[in-house]
């Protein structure tokens, strides 16, 4: 992309509505009527560091725990839908992370995810990602490649989740939902000051809800449990110990045909096979036994069991010098049956995952640092078969019987001021990574496969930051990222190798962060163009038992505009307005020409995030009415842009009201979402009967009521 069609694209956005804030809205559970004059700031820790929001050379978007409990947010899937330029949707038991077009759309497990997920500072594999969210102190989304600070798996941003904290004030807390699909929902949170010096915060989170799906599929019935420790024996020592436990009992969803339109007998792009979207039953023509090999689809079970801790020691050595460590452990076991239209699978995921982080970080006068050392040890292993043992068309699609990465890494970065508005910032990482692997071909004639593989990178970032005002501050960054490579489920042979190269990503972002009319307006806008080089691609189709991964390159850049309008204390407009052009390039793999230049998987041109509030002020507390939409253009869910795969340009809008207590200890109000109940793609594949695709579907409509309360 040359530097003219950049500017243009920023120049042309310019002109458009302001986009969404990269701040949160007031926390609702607390404000009383006058009391914010201005948008609030936040902090977030997006470089390892506690910082301004607004003085983080980066568009971090950032919400907290108050503000997500307000909008309804319980889970990574729902973050999309206030996040710019991002899809997080369902896959299963994971969810698919995409940022700015980069992301992985592959839950085998010899593909890794491409954008980091971190609970606490520790980093959390793909099938984590569908844990549930309550009782979060903030939640931090940075788009673009971020090797220095973050290493593998960051290579398109990077998504914080932070919990809440013990503190040394008693505290009950808690949120009571229920609604349609027979939803009860319930969060319960304790807080104990145990001494002067330790504090403990106990956490329960169970949801219950009947199946969207016309079986009884898409079901939930999951409970969360966690516990954190707070130990400060003196103000330069804090501990923090948490470990936290979830089991989802409920119903996969399944997928349902689409692109075939029942009465024309026709493809056409848009249909599904029922006037209900969320009916995956056949009746009719489709229910002749010759299109059901294996019969109707069923409303199946999964097992799922997350077992994560972590811990995080901070010990100021010294004025400006403070020594941390961060240890972790994950393990998930997890097993579900669900249905690619008319066709069950199964699939199995298990992990083992140790975790440790040291670093010293210093501040000076001038110079702020860190540098830290890294390491970890992955074992996997997981199966996935189509169709069943005993009917037609049975395949192992995966079988990883043993996977082991492990790696360490040695990090910094420095951010030297070299006057009062003008700082520079370089750092650098270096990471040796090892990968191995056997287990099952689908290659009948040769059916077992080995891999071995090491790898050395180093990735570094140099960015400068100058402050035009005391309220503008504007940037440049170049960074790169990589994740270790891979391979395909093959053995192999003299003429091909299983060996998948590593993907490696490097980008230029530039833009300004400001605040205008006494801290009421907030805009920030950031441009970006990334190099993608050994993307893994690969167009997967459910019928196949091996579809081959393999290496590509592409390019991506864009504008993202994000504002904040905040004219009263009783008045918020929230807007983001994204451009992305997110395009293939070039094919490892002969014969695929033909499919350059197309864009990438579930890389939507445009997006767009509205959200409005008010304040209604009675004699004892306030009313909030406050309403949001999300607009995305057009999008393909495979890089071949397979027909049936396509999602056409769609709104998606959700409202409440609320009322909040002045003294800020309960609310009580009503909220629905996807009101005009729009039918929109997740993960999607070829194949199907009759197909062309077959497709996990978002939420259908729902409503319901909520309860806080905090004592």
């Amino acid at each position: 992309m040359t530097r003219r069609a950049l500017a243009a694209s920023m120049t042309a956005l310019a002109a458009a509505l302001p986009a969404h804030a990269q701040t949160s809205t007031p926390n609702a559970d607390t404000r009383t009527a006058g009391e914010v004059t201005g948008i609030e700031d936040i902090v977030v820790t997006a470089q390892k560091r506690s910082e301004n929001l607004q003085r983080t050379p980066a568009a971090v978007t950032a919400f907290t725990g108050s503000s997500l409990v307000q909008s309804g947010t319980t889970d990574l899937r729902a973050v999309q839908n206030i996040v710019p330029a991002a899809r997080f949707q369902q896959e299963g038991a994971t969810t698919q992370v995409i940022l700015r077009g980069v992301g992985s759309n592959l839950d085998f497990g010899n593909v890794e995810p491409t954008v980091a997920f971190n609970v606490n500072g520790i980093f959390t594999p793909r099938e984590g990602t569908s844990q549930p969210f309550f009782d979060l102190d903030r939640i931090e989304v940075l788009p673009g490649p971020q090797g220095t600070l973050y290493g593998r798996n960051a290579l398109g941003g990077t998504i914080n989740v932070s919990f809440k904290r013990p503190t040394h004030e008693a505290e009950t807390s808690g949120v009571i939902e229920g609604g349609n699909y027979d939803l009860m929902h319930a969060t319960l949170v304790q807080n104990l000051p145990l001494s002067d010096a330790l504090a403990v915060r106990a956490a329960v989170d169970y949801t219950k809800r009947d199946g969207y799906m016309e079986t009884g599929a898409y079901s939930k019935d999951d409970i969360a449990v966690r516990l954190g420790l707070l130990y400060e024996p003196s103000t330069d020592v804090s501990f923090y110990l948490w470990g936290q436990y979830t089991n989802r009992d409920g119903s996969p969803s399944n997928l349902v045909n689409k692109g075939f339109d029942p009465n024309t007998g026709q493809f056409s792009e848009n249909a599904f096979l029922r006037k209900d979207p969320w009916d995956e039953l056949r009746v009719g023509a489709f229910a002749d036994p010759a299109l059901l090999p294996f019969g109707q689809p069923i409303k199946e079970k999964q097992k799922y069991h997350l077992w994560n801790f972590g811990g995080q020691l901070d010990v100021q050595l010294a004025d400006g010098l403070t020594l941390t460590y961060i240890p972790g452990y994950f393990r998930l076991d997890s097993h579900s049956r669900y249905w690619l239209g008319v066709i069950p699978d199964f699939k199995e995921d298990n992990y083992r995952l140790l975790t440790q982080e040291l670093r010293l970080a210093g501040d000076g006068e001038r110079l702020d640092w860190l540098v830290g050392l890294y390491g970890y040890t992955q074992r996997t292993y997981g199966f996935s078969y189509v169709g069943k043992e005993a009917g037609p068309f049975g395949f192992i699609a995966s079988g990883v019987l043993h996977h082991r990465v492990k790696g360490i890494a040695l990090f910094g970065q420095a951010t030297y001021h070299l006057t009062d508005a003008w700082r520079i910032t370089a750092g650098g990482r270096g990471s040796l990574d090892k990968r191995k692997a056997n287990g099952i071909s689908p290659d009948v004639g040769n059916p077992l496969f080995t891999f071995e593989k090491s790898y050395k990178r180093f990735d570094f970032k140099i960015g400068t930051e100058y402050d035009l005002t005391p309220k503008v501050m504007t940037y440049l960054t170049y960074q790169t990222a990589y994740q270790p490579g891979t391979f395909n489920e093959v053995p192999s042979t003299p003429a091909k190798s299983n060996r998948i190269s590593p993907p490696k990503l490097s980008s230029i972002t530039g833009g300004f962060k400001s605040r205008f009319l006494d801290n009421r307006l907030q805009i920030n806008v950031e441009a970006f163009y990334y190099s993608y080089r050994d993307l893994l691609l690969q167009a997967y189709d459910a019928s196949k038992p091996y579809n081959e991964i393999f290496n590509a390159k592409a390019e991506t850049y864009g504008v993202q505009i994000d504002a904040v309008l905040q004219p009263t204390p009783d008045d918020r407009l929230n807007a983001s307005v994204g451009y992305l052009h997110a395009r293939t390039k070039k094919y490892a793999v002969a014969g695929l020409e033909r499919f350059e230049n197309l864009s990438l998987p579930y890389a939507a041109d445009w997006t767009i995030n509205l959200a409005y509030q008010h304040d209604f002020h009675l004699a004892s507390g306030y009313i909030r009415p406050m309403v949001d939409a999300r607009y995305e253009s057009s999008y393909f869910a495979d890089f071949v842009h397979t027909p049936g795969t396509r999602q056409r340009p769609t709104w998606r809008e959700n409202a409440s009201i609320t009322y909040f207590a002045d003294s800020g200890r309960w609310s009580a109000g009503a909220w629905i979402k996807n009101i005009t109940n729009k039918a929109v793609i997740a993960a999607t594949a070829a194949a199907g009967i009759p197909g062309p695709a077959t497709a996990y579907l978002e939420e259908p409509r729902t409503y319901g009521a909520r309860v806080t309360f905090n004592f």
